[in-house]
């Protein structure tokens, strides 16, 4: 009971506080970046190097390349968080969606764009396993792939 009254008072300091911090604010200036920021969506696109339980020498491989060639040809975009890169085991419990989601049988580089964090569009990177013998025509696919992703041209 005590915890109730405790987090009920919380609650209403922070509620207090912040109608008192927009009522303040006699510009609007405050209001107006709260309405602006729930106005925005969100955009990103998410790389996922998806793996497997049994991983080799070339699995690990696929996933070094591909995290330097975003993180290389990204560093601003990651910083923004208008891109992502992630690494996810999709037989791990609660990850199996991915297999399913992507239809995938093996080690998979995904590029997967969200709108106010749902997905929207998504991409098999599926020639990263015949050019992780050559870094840079690698390095070049996966940049060249996700730049047109965050960047879709324009339809002719």
């Amino acid at each position: 009971m005590k915890k109730l009254l405790i987090l009920t008072m919380a609650l209403a300091l922070v509620v207090g506080a912040m109608t008192i911090y927009a009522q303040d604010d006699s510009e609007g200036g405050a209001v107006d970046t709260v309405d602006k920021a729930m106005d925005q969506s969100i955009d990103q696109v998410v790389v996922y190097y998806l793996h497997m339980n049994r991983r080799c020498a070339t699995c690990e491989k696929l996933e070094a390349y591909s995290k330097e060639a975003v993180e290389t040809g990204f560093a601003e975009q990651l910083k923004d968080s208008s891109v992502a890169f992630k690494v996810e085991n999709f037989e791990t419990e609660g990850n199996e969606h991915f297999a399913k989601d992507y239809q995938l049988f093996s080690q998979s580089l995904i590029l997967s764009r969200q709108h106010d964090g749902k997905e929207t569009e998504w991409k098999n990177l599926d020639k990263i396993w015949e050019l992780v013998g050559d870094k840079e025509k690698f390095t070049a696919y996966v940049q060249s792939e996700v730049a047109d992703f965050v960047n879709p041209k324009e339809a002719k």
